[in-house]
């Protein structure tokens, strides 16, 4: 229940014993390792992947460099498992060693700096190797050596609270050897103290950091019967643990210093063949300089001359070396640069597209705030138009209830405009309840073109057609109250249409101008208004439209 409610997993028994060998005993833990076959979980087989590298790496595999699958999967399982803080310290520690074995260094260096942040501030063994391993890569990096001094002092700090002899062995002798061009008494220090801690604890380590101490007496102090001394130790003693080359130069430099030529001669005699180009010009030097002081300048000028050569080799080397590294870092500053670009422009289309659909939002807004704008001034209108209808009908339907035997014959005439703008009437309010109706149905998802479509029907609200049933009772109810006006103007006048003459019926039932509007489907009422004067001048009369009537009725137009 424990453990299913979030703590720590509980591990198989045998990576546990492979965890606990892994200082001491690296190759037996990768033994334990190697045996496993079969494991519970995840959780056994992320920390069975993280122990491998690291007993890979310690035992000096190189296939940690050419495989980092099983590191990554541990790590990505820790990052998933906060519970896990130490374990996942521990995967970035070694995911980085994997990436610095891979020349990946900037990776590597986030990864070590990725673990000092993971790091507990009591875990201080992981906390101590993470300061030691960016130590390490700032030497890499040619970094100023103070970034380098500062990280190993922090992590000797944290060696000491845990007793570690191991790395404090390794970091006092690291600080001796990157103090030493700058800080020679410092160095003598650290190195000296990395001799005493290393012939307690670990004597094969010794002779490494007493041939680095030959060179800072050699060349700062000029202390050469002490470098001798130095030198000479490691050169009896401990030239099978030391991997320093150097330290025949300062036998045989130290001895030649001190007027020794025999013993020089003897050093430089037993001295191995060179493993690099460096080694390679330090033997030349020593072997011109055995030759400069017995007296053989030929051999001397020989010897000088293949190690200028040799010099001008590894110079050479050294610049193609940071012509590499330039270009390499040219390579990844253009990516970068063109990363930038790419997501610029990227943000460039995002802001682009962003506006125009504001800019398209704004432009429907006012849109639709122009037209709910007209159709308010429609629905005003559609009201003022019906009270007016409501009128006209009203004074109709006096006029048909008189029952004088004078307006007998006139009724029917009468009944024929009532009914005619009965129907309009009856036309407007239906497409006005048809409007309602659609209005007040359930609220539906809202697109652009429901939008534009409500906003089309609601604007046509007062766009009524008519029937032909409407222009025939107008132009009968109008030629019979006017004795056959209507059929005297279409005999006299053909220039005029049908929709004329349907004008000229609606300008004789004397109706206002918005309803005149309403039944030819015109956009100003204005216009309505001036169809008087402008029927005239068509028909060719230079009289009003009212004196026209008056003359009919006079009987004066032929």
């Amino acid at each position: 229940m424990v453990t299913g409610c979030g703590g720590r997993a509980r591990y198989d028994g045998r990576l546990v014993q492979a965890d606990s060998l892994m200082q001491p005993s690296p190759d037996s833990a990768l033994a334990v390792l190697s045996a496993l076959d079969t494991l519970r979980g995840a959780a056994d087989s992320a920390y069975r992947d993280l122990l491998l590298t690291q007993a890979r790496y310690k035992t000096y595999q190189d296939i940690t460099a050419r495989d980092d699958s099983a590191i990554t999967r541990a790590l990505h399982w820790y990052r998933a498992h906060n519970g896990e803080r130490e374990k996942l310290t521990r995967a970035n520690l070694y995911k980085g060693a994997v990436m610095e074995e891979l020349d990946h260094i900037d990776s590597a260096m986030i990864y070590y700096k990725t673990a000092e942040a993971a790091a507990d501030s009591t875990d201080y063994a992981n906390l101590g190797y993470s300061k030691m391993r960016i130590a390490s890569l700032y030497q890499k990096q040619h970094s100023p050596n103070d970034a380098a001094i500062a990280r190993i002092k922090d992590a000797i700090s944290c060696f000491e609270h845990i007793n570690d002899t191991t790395f404090l062995i390794s970091c006092y002798g690291t600080l001796g050897a990157i103090s030493g061009t700058q800080y020679p008494d410092s160095a003598k220090y650290y190195l000296n103290r990395a001799i005493h801690m290393a012939q307690l604890f670990d004597p094969a380590q010794q002779y490494t950091f007493k041939s680095k101490l030959a060179g800072i007496y050699y060349y700062h102090y000029q202390d050469y019967p002490r470098a001798n001394r130095l030198a000479m130790d490691v050169l009896r003693n401990g030239s099978e643990y030391c991997l320093e080359y150097q330290f025949y130069y300062y036998a045989t430099m130290t001895y030649l210093k001190m007027g020794l030529i025999d013993s020089a001669k003897y050093v430089l005699e037993n001295t191995p063949a060179p493993i690099d180009a460096v080694d390679s010009m330090n033997l030349l030097d020593a072997a011109a300089e055995v030759a400069k002081a017995e007296g053989g300048l030929i051999e001397f000028g020989h010897n000088a001359i293949k190690s200028r050569e040799k010099k001008s080799q590894i110079l050479a080397d050294s610049k193609e070396t940071q012509l590499v590294r330039a270009e390499n870092e040219f390579d990844k500053q253009k990516s970068r640069i063109e990363g930038q670009k790419a997501q610029r422009r990227g943000d460039k289309l995002a802001i682009t597209l962003i506006l125009a659909a504001l800019s398209f939002a704004f432009v429907l807004y006012v849109t639709v705030l122009i037209m709910r704008k007209n159709i308010r001034i429609k629905e005003k209108e559609r009201d003022s138009v019906e009270k007016e209808l409501n009128n006209v009908i009203r004074s109709l339907r006096e006029r048909l209830d008189l029952k004088d035997k004078n307006y007998v014959d006139a009724s029917t005439l009468v009944k024929y405009r009532f009914d005619a703008f009965q129907e309009l009437f009856d036309c407007i309010k239906f497409k006005a309840n048809s409007q309602s109706d659609g209005s007040n149905r359930k609220r539906r998802i809202i697109t652009l073109s429901g939008v534009l479509s409500g906003l089309s029907n609601h604007y046509s609200i007062m766009k009524v057609e008519p029937s032909n049933s409407f222009w025939e009772k107008i132009r009968l109810s109008v030629d019979g109250e006017f004795n056959g006006l209507v059929s005297y103007v279409e005999q006299h006048y053909p220039m005029l249409t049908a929709r004329d003459l349907n004008i000229f019926c609606l300008l004789c039932t004397d109706v206002s101008p918005q309803i005149i509007k309403l039944c030819l489907n015109l956009t100003s009422a204005r216009t309505a208004s001036n169809y008087r004067g402008q029927m005239m001048k068509k028909m060719g009369l230079d009289i009003t439209f009212n004196e026209f009537i008056q003359k009919f009725e006079n009987g004066e137009c032929q």
